[in-house]
């Protein structure tokens, strides 16, 4: 059974910020679009196996990848909670805020 997908509200910054950037710079939706397509559908692969993300150094968060970007998760018996969406080619010092 699938678990409910829940988004915090840094995640959801995250992901317009994301998409935003997209669509400015290539200045049409449509790869915004494909994008948050990608992200729907780890997300639903997801919310079936959450166990499939990498453990970080903090045991109650995993991340998954999805392109070029990091997904920060937690789940328990009924709920996968989206905690923020990186930039893997970001500073590794602002990646590893995530996974502490």
């Amino acid at each position: 059974m699938a678990l409910k997908i829940i988004w915090t509200r840094n995640a959801i910054e995250h992901l317009e910020d994301i998409l935003n950037y997209w669509e400015v710079r290539n200045g049409t939706s449509s790869y915004s679009i494909k994008l948050y397509k990608l992200f729907q559908d780890g997300l639903n692969l997801l919310s079936r196996y959450p166990t499939s993300g990498t453990i970080t150094s903090n045991d109650l968060i995993r991340k998954k990848t999805i392109r070029d970007y990091f997904v920060y998760y937690s789940f328990d018996e009924s709920n996968l909670t989206v905690l923020g969406i990186v930039d893997m080619r970001r500073n590794p010092k602002f990646i590893r805020k995530f996974e502490e």
